[in-house]
């Protein structure tokens, strides 16, 4: 977490500058704690050794964000004011100052919870602008509801309504029904969207609206956010995660910060939020007034808020029937608003590797009978979509390389599959190498550093692994090694992504391939739509597949299984519930279709093949994985 140590340390100098008192006593208190290590007898040597860079950076960081950007319980609709580890007291102040105000906004805040949503009980956060109407995203409201015929409604066999309470350590659930959708902004629009409420759930009644700022916002304005914050798997380091949030999610909180930067159409701040936390309400600590509302955010970065001024102007629209007033679309995606890289992240251009066409003359790519029964490349439908070069004076679209083979796709300068040949019985090991842009085809064709580095950005996403092509005799496994890490065989993937299952599929087909020959050929590619999001400038594949052919070490016949997994989640940038990555076993027909391929025979081999909806199964382990 190098880069979030850099940010940390950023920010602690930005306090400097932004809120003198907080800054200093953050500093005081990371003084006090060396002094309380010298005091406990520590020698001069384990002294020095504390004030490592790791002991810095891990001290920092802790101060930071548990005093600098403390996260709070509400209970009985009052933040309590309990600070774990190091006190800050500057907060504690505000907070005490801001009481009346905070308590007021938070009864107005509440849960949206759902029916009919397979493995989520809610959705997000909303808060009253007005009497039984509610306020949230518009990504909240369409998870249960829907444009039909020019009119809003809930999606079939769904409900939703609003807890008010949801508090650690309270049993009630006052939850008000949800009655009516008044409005789901466009797409081009503010994030926004207006239900109306029951008003009364028993004996409990609405709170009061909170209202809407009137001054027009600042940078350094302190604030606070309020809403519920769920485990969000996006997060890369969730031990931290756990540590900011107390490992308590779905329950109301309160999180304290100040606004960064104010623009016409958006505002930044630093609060300490989480998926779930979307619909959130940004309330000003002086007037208890709602600055904002919470649409979207990444853990430890920014987050963004549609500014008061909007708000209003979408609520009288459409509560009055007035037509509103022209405003800048507020982004609905976090790139479309915020630098391409934190503070401290590294974007400087790659080393590369420099080759001639003349040194791939022995590649021989791709073996189509290497598991012993005849596998050919995939067939792309679109023959359009495939980048051609010249070898040799002849026409290619098949970059060989050693023991796999690349097809890349000309618009969106991806592979549009790999294909790898696998020999589990003759493994090698080596470091590894620098990265290499193939001079076959034109540098401007291949990805090189436009998207990739340190998150935000990405990483690059060997499509055939690096470990793959690292067989044979030295020379060959040596050759495999430099080829896996050609831009070609890489793909846009977020930090976490390239984990777990997805990882480890290869490895267990080999387990199961024939045990005299150890063969296993492997097709992975992104699907490649229309649709897919852009950042930075590059359009980035939402969702991955993985055919693996071979012969059954069993049954001694030809078998092929196919894969999916998604990083949709972690490039959505509305903050939201969020299971983790997903590894499914899918039918090869449904790859098929998706992708624009055709397998050949493989499809009809696919254990899933009667299977005519469809349904991809998803894997917790590789054991649960259907071969036969």
């Amino acid at each position: 977490m190098k880069q979030l140590d850099a940010w940390l340390v950023s920010l602690i100098d930005g306090l400097h500058a932004a809120d003198r008192p907080l800054a200093d006593e953050l500093r005081a208190i990371q003084d006090a704690h060396r002094v309380r290590r010298v005091a406990r007898g520590a020698s001069r040597a384990l002294h020095a050794a504390l004030e490592t860079r790791a002991a810095v950076r891990a001290s920092v960081r802790n101060i930071v964000l548990r005093v600098g950007r403390p996260v709070l319980a509400i209970v009985g609709g009052a933040a309590q004011l309990t600070f774990k580890d190091s006190e800050s007291a500057i907060w504690r102040a505000r907070l005490k100052a801001a009481r009346v105000p905070l308590h007021r906004a938070a009864l107005a805040v509440g849960r949206i919870d759902v029916t009919g949503l397979a493995d989520l009980d809610y959705v997000g956060t909303g808060w009253l602008v007005a009497d039984n109407t509610i306020i949230t995203n518009r990504h909240v409201a369409l998870e249960f509801a829907r444009k039909n015929r020019g009119r809003f409604a809930f999606r079939p066999e769904m409900g939703a309504s609003v807890d008010f309470l949801e508090e650690s350590g309270r049993r009630q659930k006052p939850s008000f029904p949800i009655l009516d959708i008044l409005h789901i902004e466009d797409a081009a629009g503010p994030d926004f969207a207006l239900l109306r409420v029951g008003s009364t759930s028993g004996r409990h009644t609405l709170a009061p609206p909170i209202p809407l700022a009137s001054a027009r916002p600042s940078r350094q304005q302190q604030v606070a956010i309020i809403g519920y914050p769920a485990r969000d798997s996006r997060v890369p380091d969730m031990k931290l995660m756990h540590q900011i949030f107390g490992d308590v999610y779905d329950k109301k909180r309160l999180a304290p910060g100040q606004l960064t930067d104010v623009k016409r159409d958006v505002l930044w701040h630093d609060c300490s939020t989480l998926g779930g936390n979307s619909g959130s309400v940004l309330v000003d600590l002086t007037t208890g007034e709602a600055a904002g509302l919470h649409f979207a955010g990444r853990f430890l970065e920014t987050n963004l808020a549609v500014p008061a001024a909007i708000v209003r102007d979408r609520v009288d629209a459409v509560l009055r029937h007035k037509p509103s007033k022209p405003h800048p679309a507020t982004p609905s995606k976090v790139n479309a608003a915020v630098p391409p890289t934190r503070p401290g992240a590294a974007t400087a251009p790659g080393v590369f590797v420099e080759a001639t066409v003349a040194d791939y003359t022995n590649r021989k790519g791709y073996d189509p009978a290497f598991v012993g029964s005849k596998v050919p490349l995939p067939i792309v439908k679109r023959g359009t979509d495939i980048l051609t070069f010249t070898v040799d004076g002849r026409q290619a679209s098949e970059l060989k390389y050693q023991h796999f083979s690349v097809v890349m796709n000309r618009a969106r300068r991806l592979c549009i599959f790999s294909a790898g040949n696998i020999d589990g019985k003759t493994p090698q090991r080596f470091k590894r190498p620098a990265w290499r842009l193939d001079p076959r085809i034109p540098t401007a064709q291949q990805i090189r550093d436009e998207c990739y580095g340190n998150e935000p950005l990405f990483a690059r996403g060997h499509m055939t692994r690096r470990e793959d092509p690292i067989w044979g005799t030295l020379d060959e496994a040596s050759l495999g090694n430099a080829d896996s890490m050609h831009v070609t065989n890489t793909v846009p993937q977020m930090q976490p992504f390239n984990a777990g299952i997805w990882l480890a599929l290869e490895s267990y087909a080999l387990d199961h391939a024939r045990s005299d020959q150890m063969r296993i050929s492997v097709f992975t590619g992104p699907f490649l739509l229309d649709d897919d999001p852009v950042r930075v400038g590059v359009k980035i594949p939402r969702s991955f597949w993985k055919v693996i052919a071979f012969i059954h070490d069993e049954t001694g016949k030809l078998c092929a299984t196919g894969y999916t997994m998604s990083q949709e989640d972690f490039l959505k940038d509305e903050e939201f519930v969020f299971g983790q990555h997903k590894t499914s076993q899918t039918r090869i027909a449904t790859i098929e279709q998706k992708a624009g391929l055709s397998f050949g025979r493989l499809t009809a081999l696919d254990p899933f093949h009667d299977d005519q909806e469809g349904v991809a199964t998803v894997l917790t382990d590789p054991s649960q994985i259907q071969f036969v």
